[in-house]
């Protein structure tokens, strides 16, 4: 959780400075979100709170929404992936 609240924190303050596209920024708010609720989910689990069923909902829920924004920046920056 710590983690997503400062990669969010850090990030964000780099784009600023850089003057960064709307979608970039959302991008990196989504993907601080998704860290948070990963870390939080986890104790959940953990202390038997909530099922790992909706552990694993919420996780892929949040990857299907990140990937389509991930390939889009990747698309729009000419950003090629290498083997």
């Amino acid at each position: 959780m710590a983690l997503g609240a400062l990669y969010i924190a850090l990030d964000l303050r780099a784009k600023r400075k850089k003057n960064a596209g709307r979608l970039s920024m959302l991008f990196t708010a989504g993907m601080g979100a998704y860290l948070i609720t990963l870390g939080l989910f986890s104790i959940l689990v953990r202390e038997g709170r909530i099922s790992s069923t909706m552990y694993a909902a919420v996780i892929w829920a949040f990857t299907l929404a990140l990937i389509p924004m991930a390939l889009y920046i990747m698309a729009k920056r000419g950003t090629r992936a290498s083997a």
